[in-house]
């Protein structure tokens, strides 16, 4: 309820790795954070704060703000100050929940099909088996789908600028026009109508 609870309240001091300051690091992204932050061993502000940082988030010491200039400018446009994913206050009444439902959701909606399993794939191997469906509650939920969405992050975008991004987009979909062209052609195809892809899953990407 403290609403300075965002930028005082403790986080890296119960043995998960994790600063307020400075961008994101490899060890803040580790398979055992992840893992930490499914078994709810990490505070929902320390989930928070990783997926801030992962954003482009940049706290301000002196200010006591988070810094919004380096952050994905679709998402920024969106959510200039960052967003409570999990809901921090536990509370699911309508009213209070909403923008933290909504947040937590164009997060997942921004994760690309091909990564929507990452967390099996990289938490088996360190024994996490997945929830029960009869143990489920709103906040376990939402951790997992931050900890995907953090994998996925240190997969394909952590490392690189907002600028270098958008170029591997320019050129994957660039890519993906001449291997409908050249299909088209291979199929006997002139009639001027070209597939640019198949069908997917509608994907919004956060940068």
């Amino acid at each position: 309820m403290d609403p300075k609870y965002p930028v005082r309240g403790p986080v890296g001091d119960g043995g998960f790795v994790l600063s307020r300051d400075g961008p994101p690091t490899v060890e803040e992204l580790s398979n055992e954070q992840m893992l930490r932050i499914v078994r709810s061993t990490c505070s929902d502000l320390e989930v928070n704060t990783l997926v801030w940082k992962c954003l482009g988030y940049r706290f301000d010491s002196e200010t006591e703000t988070w810094d919004n200039a380096g952050v994905f400018p679709k998402w920024r446009e969106s959510h200039p100050t960052p967003p409570d994913f999990v809901g921090m206050r536990r509370v699911y009444s309508r009213d209070i929940d909403r923008p933290c439902l909504e947040a937590n959701q164009a997060l997942v909606r921004s994760i690309p099909m091909e990564h929507k399993q990452s967390l099996k794939t990289h938490l088996k191997p360190l024994g996490w088996g997945g929830y029960k469906y009869r143990e489920l509650t709103p906040n376990m939920t939402r951790r997992a789908q931050c900890a995907n969405w953090l994998i996925f992050y240190r997969e394909e975008l952590f490392g690189y600028t907002i600028e270098e991004l958008t170029e591997r987009r320019r050129l994957r979909r660039e890519a993906e026009m001449a291997a409908a062209e050249a299909k088209k052609r291979a199929e006997g195809r002139d009639d001027g109508h070209v597939e640019v892809e198949e069908w997917k899953p509608p994907v919004k990407e956060v940068y």
